[in-house]
């Protein structure tokens, strides 16, 4: 185990914040990890960029609107995931320290209590996405042929007419499969088919919305949008 640790590189990220919101981060962590979603998939979900929770969960951005709550309690199926037990007390040092090793990621998050005194407040850890995606090649490839094969569905029973987020797109495809498939491979077969006007059938937009939504280019032929997917799907 020792080997393990020798020589690892470990990112530290320093914030001053409350330990509300540092409790905030832990439940959010949790949530994510506990579902088996990557920082990715979770911005996915989120109708997001793909460094959007990553940026968040490192403290590199700060972001404890009622938007990204209300979304997060859609994403993770909760009315409320966060714990409010800490109430108008002041910012304190705060560390997320982050690390790889054996194929896992480590995350600890520690508060200083004084210059000198600093107390762990939670260490998580999950499996690395790009080690989990070699793991298991089969599974990835049968997420990907499965995710291909509803979004033609979708596209023949027109699904895409209306701006629809990823997270609605994602739960029709599990419903429908009745099985679960990882965001980030249906993530993957859906942006084969966004792209500009005449390039692509299909564009993102964040119009009237908090994340992005997917939506058929304007008078797009449904012709011209099932060659394009059949030719771009022929590629896996």
């Amino acid at each position: 185990m020792k080997e393990l640790f020798e020589d690892v590189a470990v990112e530290k990220f320093t914030v001053e914040c409350s330990l509300m919101y540092s409790s905030f981060i832990y439940c959010l962590m949790l949530n994510r990890i506990v579902r088996r979603y990557s920082s990715m998939e979770l911005s996915f979900l989120l109708g997001q960029e793909d460094d959007f929770i990553d940026n968040i969960e490192r403290f590199k951005v700060i972001d404890f609107s009622i938007d990204l709550y209300g979304q997060l309690c859609k994403v993770f199926r909760h009315t409320s995931f966060a714990h409010h037990q800490y109430h108008g007390e002041k910012d304190i040092k705060h560390e997320m320290h982050v690390w790889e090793a054996g194929g896992t990621i480590f995350y600890r998050m520690e508060c200083y209590k004084s210059v000198y005194e600093s107390i762990v407040l939670f260490q998580l850890t999950e499996e690395d996405p790009n080690t989990a995606a070699y793991r298991y090649k089969n599974s990835v490839e049968l997420d990907q042929c499965q995710s291909q094969e509803i979004l033609k569905i979708m596209l023949e029973n027109n699904l895409f007419k209306n701006p629809i987020s990823g997270l609605e797109l994602h739960r029709l495809l599990e419903n429908t499969l009745e099985s679960q498939v990882y965001p980030i491979h249906f993530k993957t077969e859906l942006e084969k088919l966004i792209g500009r006007k005449g390039k692509a059938p299909l564009k993102r937009t964040k119009r009237r919305s908090y994340g992005y939504r997917y939506v058929l280019h304007p008078g797009t032929d449904m012709t011209y949008a099932m060659d394009f997917v059949n030719q771009k799907f022929d590629k896996l």
